[in-house]
């Protein structure tokens, strides 16, 4: 028998495998993702990232708005004979006619270590917890979302400074290897299935812009972590000015205190190394490496700190 596959995915770090994969000399038969979207200050309608690469590799593209109510969409991936569908951030719910089809099933690399971080924003939802240790598991899909028997797990030491971009490369890079391993050897080894602990389940929702603004009146750990979890999309901001301006990157030092205490939180600081500090709700610092004021590129936060001149008492709010 020959082994082919089925690819559900749609952002830029689902692309990243399904390269990977077809660079493993995987066969795709297919890749289902989500519709074009207008996208850019020109709302043009563009594809997905997996769209994209899978019209370079002349792969099929089958996309829905709801795949669960389209029967034409559905019949259409049932017409293939993949072995087994692969599903990394499709972003939409595969009914279940779907996910049983292949004579292997349906199985989803998933961006924490379940049952914790069920849901559409595991990676961003961890960052933003604080907590250090995270990971992937390739789950086999079941009617509840991210309820399925797990079939690999990996979890590492998460640094400090990263961010979600910086998770979901290690979460693909390292997540693709036992995926083609599963892949090449369908027929003599066995998908293992080992049922979640459903009592130990935690759920995320997704991230809405109403996350996105800083209040500085939090911890400096706290809003690392939303900056981090934010970056790179939709990306955390403040106000200067009564223009919003993009935090791309910070960096948090614990128990980093002004030598006043009587700046409000906001307040701007130079430190050594001409880098920019802020003063946040628990008067610890945080610093600010990179930030995007309205209408400009990003630059370094001292950079900005200059072009501003930023008068005494002016803070972000």
């Amino acid at each position: 028998m020959s082994i082919s596959i089925g690819y559900f995915g749609s952002p830029s770090h689902s692309a990243k495998l399904l390269g990977l994969l077809l660079g493993a000399g995987i066969t795709v038969d297919f890749v289902v993702t989500n519709p074009d979207r207008p996208a850019g200050r020109k709302k043009e309608l563009t594809p997905t990232p997996v769209k994209q690469l899978a019209a370079e590799h002349s792969i099929p593209v089958i996309q829905s708005e709801r795949l669960r109510l389209d029967e034409v969409a559905k019949e259409k991936i049932c017409s293939y004979p993949s072995s087994i569908h692969i599903v990394y951030a499709y972003g939409s719910i595969i009914p279940e006619a779907v996910f049983q089809f292949p004579k292997y099933g349906s199985i989803n690399l998933h961006g924490s270590l379940l049952p914790k971080y069920r849901g559409a924003s595991p990676v961003q939802s961890f960052l933003l917890s604080g907590e250090t240790v995270s990971g992937f598991t390739i789950q086999h899909l079941a009617k509840e979302v991210d309820s399925g028997d797990i079939a690999v797990q990996e979890s590492w030491e998460v640094g400090q400074n990263e961010t979600t971009e910086d998770l979901l490369d290690a979460i693909t890079f390292k997540g693709v290897l036992p995926l083609i391993d599963m892949i090449r050897n369908l027929e003599s080894k066995p998908l293992p299935k080992i049922p979640q602990d459903h009592s130990l389940a935690t759920h995320c929702r997704k991230i809405g812009s109403e996350d996105r603004s800083i209040l500085w009146t939090r911890s400096a750990f706290e809003i690392h972590n939303q900056v981090r979890a934010l970056y790179p999309d939709p990306l955390a901001y403040t106000v200067f000015r009564e223009k919003r301006v993009i935090i791309n990157r910070t960096f948090f030092t614990p128990d980093l205190k002004p030598v006043s205490t009587n700046l409000p939180p906001g307040s701007f600081l130079i430190g050594e190394k001409k880098r920019l500090f802020c003063v946040c709700g628990d008067g610890n610092l945080l610093g600010i490496e990179t930030l995007q004021p309205e209408g400009k590129k990003p630059m370094s936060g001292f950079d900005f700190f200059n072009g501003a001149r930023a008068s005494l008492g002016e803070t972000f709010t």
